[in-house]
């Protein structure tokens, strides 16, 4: 039986912050120049494969692929490989998209007049809050999979690389 209220979203900020959620990013320890040795929650090592029922990731081909496009190719101009030597950068732009891309696009913020600091912010549809949802799920499957794979990020391009082909080839047997 289908719930009748949705998840909602809540936070207290201040005024024109770009703080959507009550969700805390900490950037990796790179973006802090006076850390001299990063401490890395993800530790590096050599390629381990996933086991065959680990289903990590591979449920998330779209929101892989729509990250990818979005901001990996468009604005940084990078792809997943290029986050082999710092993985927790790829979970922070992740989380960073989620935030102030995801939730904002598919979420309804409501605040007070001009004074009103505090903003409330809950899914319009069903299907929005499932895309919200998914994005997180997508975040934490990459996590998880970075910490059993050594960090490797270059599996996520393989990923999408090997959907693309196996559609391709969906495609012309039809």
């Amino acid at each position: 039986m289908l719930r009748p209220s949705l998840r909602r979203f809540t936070t207290t900020r201040l005024y024109l912050s770009k703080t959507v959620s009550n969700r805390i990013i900490i950037p990796p320890a790179s973006h802090f120049p006076t850390v001299k040795s990063p401490a890395t929650s993800i530790p590096r090592h050599e390629y381990r494969q996933l086991p065959e029922d680990s289903n990590y990731i591979e449920k998330f081909y779209d929101e892989l692929e729509t990250f990818s496009n979005e901001i990996l190719i468009k604005q940084l101009k990078k792809t997943y490989a290029d986050f082999d030597d710092e993985p927790e950068e790829l979970l922070f732009q992740l989380e960073k998209y989620i935030e102030l891309q995801i939730i904002p696009k598919h979420s309804d913020t409501q605040q007070a007049a001009n004074d009103g600091p505090i903003r409330s912010i809950q899914c319009r549809t069903l299907s929005d809050k499932i895309i919200i949802e998914r994005f997180l799920d997508l975040a934490r499957g990459m996590k998880l999979t970075l910490l059993l794979n050594g960090g490797h990020t270059f599996i996520f391009d393989v990923l999408l690389q090997a959907k693309q082909v196996f559609d391709k080839m969906q495609q012309t047997n039809n």
